[in-house]
């Protein structure tokens, strides 16, 4: 230890102004390096917030397609075209699409993608809103197997108003339906236009279009009296947002009375570019930096070279010898380094959070000391590789003038 300090000690007496080229050099270098990780992080942060997997709750409401339409007699929507639609908007936008939720002449269909198409469990919402009365809802298993499977109004199988938790305007009861539940075999099943449909839960909803089945059981030439309702749960790309816009025009292009999308937001292409090319320029500096650091070490060690040739011929091994230097350059990496981020903290990052709203998010303790461990773990590598190729060679080899 007493050979560090005064190693140290040496190199300031003997070398003044390298030494303060040396550590300033190096804390401007360190600077830059620390400066560049907030600046993409604050990038990255800024790309995450306008495209981001949970949009903000004011965007909630924006982030739908919703149009007007004008569907008549004359001028029906099928389910087959409905179903093109949907796997063209699934290869448009992925797992960016919230639901889709359009009617049939009897049904309400409210469905999600999750890489790949499936019912929506409107039977937990309406559990969570009291209108859940028993049974099940659909499985992954009864879309995907088109299963003939149904869940009813329970007021179409039996009379329970003092079980309800509302009153209704009308009175109901089973007769007051057009499709009743029977018991067969020890199950319940339900005759339907689309078929014998086997009950799996009954809801509280009361009316004679409450029922639902699984979208896929519905036939191709079904009629389907409202347009498909998209939401999406990212904020969309410009282009992402123009193809949508297009396969609307190109599948329901005459059913079309308006578009209420003028206020949706979207992310502009430009501004994602300008984005990544600030992120790439800052991982360049940072490499610039890492690059001028070693170049650094690599010149004090060039230096030594003499100092160095002196202790080999004075019995000092090679490996000792490498302690020694090592010890003595993780030193001034050590300083340095506290140095550097107590000033950038203190005095820097305060006018950069003025000018990067998300910068100070990438300077917590705990990111000053990932930034601090890898920047010792690399610098020691660095360093141990400088200093073993050095001492490698004879004392006499050392001794020759450097070129």
């Amino acid at each position: 230890m007493k050979y560090l300090f005064k190693n140290i000690a040496q190199f300031v007496k003997h070398s003044k102004v390298i030494f303060a080229v040396f550590v300033i050099c190096e804390i401007t270098s360190l600077m830059l390096m620390i400066l560049s990780y907030g600046i993409y992080q604050n990038y990255s942060q800024q790309v995450k917030e306008i495209a981001s997997n949970e949009p903000i709750e004011e965007q909630m409401e924006w982030l739908r397609f919703n149009y007007s339409s004008d569907i008549d007699e004359d001028n029906p929507i099928t389910n087959d075209i409905v179903f093109a639609f949907m796997n063209e908007l699934a290869d448009t936008l992925g797992n960016k699409i919230g639901n889709v939720s359009f009617e049939s002449s009897r049904y309400y269909m409210s469905i999600v993608y999750d890489n790949g198409w499936q019912m929506y469990d409107i039977g937990h919402n309406l559990e969570i809103n009291g209108n859940w009365y028993s049974g099940r809802y659909f499985n992954k298993e009864d879309y995907d197997n088109a299963a003939k499977v149904c869940v009813a109004p329970i007021e179409c199988y039996k009379e329970i108003e003092d079980e309800l938790d509302y009153e209704y305007d009308d009175e109901k009861s089973p007769k007051d339906y057009k499709y009743r539940p029977y018991n067969k075999d020890g199950k319940m099943y339900i005759d339907l236009p689309e078929g014998t449909f086997e009950v799996i839960g009954f809801t509280k909803m009361v009316g004679n279009d409450a029922y639902y089945i699984p979208y896929t059981v519905l036939p191709l030439d079904a009629k389907i009296i409202s347009l498909p309702d998209v939401e999406v749960k990212q904020v969309l790309y410009q282009n992402e947002y123009n193809k949508v816009v297009a396969l609307y025009n190109k599948y329901f292009g005459d059913h079309l009375t308006s578009e209420d999308e003028s206020d949706m937001p979207v992310y502009d292409e430009e501004v994602l570019k300008t984005f990544k090319t600030k992120m790439t320029i800052s991982i360049i500096i940072a490499i610039i930096s890492s690059i001028n650091i070693a170049a650094l070490f690599k010149f004090v060690i060039e230096l030594r070279r003499r100092q160095m040739s002196i202790f080999r011929i004075n019995g000092c091994t090679k490996n000792k010898l490498r302690r020694m230097m090592i010890f003595e350059m993780m030193f001034y990496s050590i300083a340095n380094a506290a140095i550097c981020i107590s000033v950038f903290h203190l005095f820097i990052l305060p006018k950069l959070a003025e000018i990067f709203p998300y910068i100070s998010l990438a300077y917590t303790q705990k990111g000053y000391a990932l930034l601090i461990i890898i920047y010792l773990a690399v610098t020691y590598l660095i360093q141990n590789i400088m200093i073993i190729h050095s001492v490698s060679h004879s004392p006499l080899q050392m001794l020759k003038v450097r070129r």
